[in-house]
C-alpha cells in the first residue's frame, strides 16, 4: 500500500478510483477479461466505453494495453516509451470522441 501512495497523488482525477486489493482478486478477473486465465494482471491500461456499468465480472475493455513482459502476456498488446504515450493518448481520444 505505502509503494502506491505516491501515484494517487500524482494521479487525482476523480475519474480514477484507487483501491487496495491484497488478495488480487481484481487483479485475476482483470487478467481473465482481457484473455489471460489463470494470471493475474498488473501494469495494465484498460479502456471503458463510458458509462459501461461493471456487474459480478470486469467487463472485457474495448482498448487496452500493458507493460508485462511475462512470456504468457500478449504482445500485440505491449507497449512501453512512446509508444505507450502515443496509444494511451490514442484511446482517450477515440473514447472521448465517440
Amino acid at each position: 500500500m505505502e509503494a502506491a501512495q505516491p501515484t494517487i497523488k500524482f494521479l487525482s482525477d476523480e475519474r480514477i478510483q484507487h483501491f487496495y486489493d491484497p488478495d488480487q482478486r481484481s487483479g485475476k478477473e482483470i487478467a481473465m477479461s482481457v484473455g489471460w486465465p489463470g494470471h493475474i494482471a498488473w501494469d495494465i491500461y484498460l479502456f471503458y466505453i463510458p458509462g459501461i456499468e461493471w456487474a459480478e465480472f470486469p467487463p472485457k475493455p474495448v482498448r487496452w494495453m500493458h507493460q508485462v513482459s511475462d512470456g504468457w502476456a500478449k504482445d500485440e498488446h505491449y507497449r512501453t516509451g512512446d509508444d505507450l504515450n502515443y496509444e494511451l493518448t490514442n484511446s482517450l481520444k477515440s473514447l472521448l470522441v465517440s
